[in-house]
């Protein structure tokens, strides 16, 4: 079984990860208060409880899930020999003027996916994804179906699962997990209306691959929504 940081120790990886915040994204920078609130509940977590973030705001006063995907995808290039897709662009440059505009991404969070709240959230791994390992769960089914089963899935909790947690990235090196799949994220690569396909966090050729699978394909052994 996978040890996971225990509640206090993922305390501590983001005050680290809110250093390397205020040199990359100074606006972004997680105020004091938010960890003073935080740490006085850590008592109450087991290890079982992932500690996450929601950044910026959707305008309806929930985090915004794109933001806080963003920052964490630019942390992970930035420290792992990466291969990232272009499609993995949550705030594209304006499209070159000989292309089509149809290259530019299109991403949004998938029909029913819970909101995401602003600071500090925590979300439970599932008992047997506890046990065996994240994914275990739902091992044999695709992002689509795992979908139905919740509306907490993979968004941008798992750019950051990975920047907390990283003997996860190991694994992806060495080929024990195959992907993990942020099913909570639907893209449209080509911009059409058919929002058929979610992000991914695989390796390739020796580096870290962030990139996109049909919603509709079964990955075996990837690692899916976990979250109670």
């Amino acid at each position: 079984m996978q040890k996971y940081l225990s509640p206090r120790a993922q305390y501590e990886r983001w005050k680290e990860l809110n250093e390397w915040l205020k040199k990359a994204f100074p606006k972004e920078v997680i105020p004091d208060t938010a960890f003073k609130e935080v740490e006085g509940k850590l008592a109450g977590l087991t290890e079982k409880d992932r500690l996450f973030f929601g950044f910026g705001d959707d305008g309806q006063g929930n985090a915004d899930p794109f933001l806080s995907g963003h920052l964490f995808v630019n942390y992970l290039t930035q420290t792992y020999p990466s291969e990232k897709w272009r499609f993995v662009d949550f705030y594209p440059s304006p499209p070159d003027p000989m292309r089509f505009d149809f290259y530019r991404p299109k991403i949004k969070m998938r029909d029913n996916a819970a909101v995401r709240p602003k600071g500090f959230y925590v979300k439970t791994i599932l008992d047997k994804d506890y046990e065996g390992g994240i994914g275990t769960t739902h091992q044999a089914l695709s992002p689509l179906d795992v979908r139905k089963l919740s509306a907490w899935g993979w968004g941008p909790e798992g750019y950051q699962f990975l920047a907390l947690e990283a003997p996860y990235v190991k694994l992806l090196f060495a080929g024990q997990v195959p992907a993990f799949v942020l099913g909570d994220y639907a893209v449209s690569p080509y911009g059409t209306t058919d929002f058929s396909s979610t992000f991914l966090l695989g390796c390739s050729r020796g580096k870290l691959e962030l990139g996109i699978t049909n919603s509709r394909d079964n990955i075996p052994k990837y690692a899916p929504s976990h979250f109670a």
